[in-house]
């Protein structure tokens, strides 16, 4: 009896080592939720807090249109920590989801409203520096429209390559409907979701809203709706981005949300700006990952770039005590070096050993299985890649002991 007890313990030892832990999947990725990690492994706001941050760059967009309901919904499905929405405002004060506050590039607004194209300038407020210029843009704007009348048009993919098999099914969405998405996947996977708004072009817009008669300021506007939708703490898992310093400087005493400044520039060693941002109280930065930590130069016939070398910006940035968020991880060929081999896990490896906090991508789940594959994304046990359950193990423990008493 006690060999065959034996042969039945170490069958299940062999067994478990060859499969892992059986679970069933919570979609049709494999993914599983929750991780496995300890509570203290976790940050005040619920994120994970020992690997790079899943940011989902305009939700799941390298698969479907960007900030979209069916991005946003794919982007939790995959396994994202954070989602991103740029905010832009309509004409009666609600927030959208857009990239630019100009529409054209990612709905067919020019088919609905044909006559109300109009041009501004969307340039920052710095006239020595180009943080975030746009120069003069003809197009249709979001804030010259109502929420309703945005609500009757389709997005459409604006990257000839990839998936159009989507375009003219989703809607404009808004702050509060991204809010309600990721809540109600947290729910479901038993997790934190965290969103990632952008302050995006203040400066242009506020010009715009004042020369109306408003009194009021883009960012007034949207810390009111983060508020009402629960945002207002460094505890809450909401990261408020900007690519223009004076609205940060502007919001830092009016919210306590974790403020990020999003850079393309190199200020290596540009003491004025780095006294300037040292007064903001940032969390972190959000950095090109191209122009500041690896350029690339271009190859002899034109078709790609290589790596020029590599630079220790990230470095610097958390010598000022910040966290470093990277944009954008792309799966596309043409969005990788060639010393990359077309391999994404190979940039994705790069800037890992490099120390970055965080990975805004289009391809949510590709970050995922890396940090799956790195056997860091839940930490310890149970991001490896035949992982063990505690139960299983004490399980065999006890049987061990148990078989070897008898």
């Amino acid at each position: 009896m006690k060999n065959i007890l034996w042969s039945i313990f170490w069958l299940s030892v062999f067994s478990v080592g060859a499969r892992g832990t059986p679970y069933k999947p919570e979609n049709e990725y494999g993914l599983y939720y929750p991780c496995e990690s300890t509570p203290d492994l976790y940050a005040e706001d619920g994120l994970p807090a020992w690997r790079p941050l899943i940011l989902a760059h305009r939700g799941a967009s390298g698969m479907y249109p960007e900030h979209t309901a069916l991005a946003y919904k794919n982007a939790a499905i995959q396994g994202a920590d954070v989602i991103e929405c740029d905010l832009a405002i309509t004409k009666d004060h609600k927030f959208i989801c857009s990239h630019e506050p100009w529409l054209s590039w990612t709905t067919n607004i020019a088919d609905h409203f044909p006559a109300r194209n109009k041009t501004y300038n969307m340039d920052d407020d710095d006239p020595n520096v180009d943080w975030n210029d746009k120069g003069n843009i003809s197009d249709w704007f979001s804030f010259d429209f109502t929420l309703a009348e945005l609500k009757t048009l389709k997005k459409i993919q604006p990257n000839e390559f990839r998936d159009p098999k989507y375009d003219g099914q989703e809607r404009v969405v808004t702050l509060e409907e991204l809010v309600d998405i990721t809540r109600e996947y947290g729910e479901k996977q038993k997790r934190t979701i965290g969103i990632y708004p952008e302050l995006k072009h203040s400066h242009a817009v506020n010009k715009i809203l004042a020369e109306r008669g408003d009194a009021k300021k883009f960012e007034d506007y949207a810390l009111e709706e983060l508020n009402r939708l629960g945002y207002n703490s460094s505890t809450d898992p909401c990261y408020l981005q900007a690519f223009e310093m004076s609205s940060l400087e502007y919001v830092k005493n009016k919210t306590d949300l974790k403020l990020v400044f999003l850079l393309e520039q190199n200020i290596t060693g540009n003491t004025a700006v780095w006294e300037r941002l040292d007064t903001i109280g940032l969390a972190g930065m959000g950095i090109d990952k191209g122009n500041l930590v690896t350029p690339g130069c271009a190859d002899d016939s034109g078709r790609g770039n290589y790596e020029c070398g590599t630079t220790d910006f990230i470095q610097e940035v958390k010598t000022h005590g910040l966290k470093v968020h990277a944009f954008t991880f792309r799966n596309e060929w043409m969005k990788l070096y060639w010393d990359h081999g077309q391999d994404p896990y190979s940039q994705l490896e790069e800037f890992h050993k490099l120390g970055l906090d965080g990975y805004f991508s289009d391809f949510p789940l590709t970050i995922r299985r890396f940090l799956h594959y790195k056997g860091e994304l839940c930490g310890g046990l149970a991001s490896s890649t035949n992982p063990l359950s505690a139960k299983t193990i004490i399980f065999l423990i006890i049987s061990f002991v148990t078989l070897h008493c008898l």
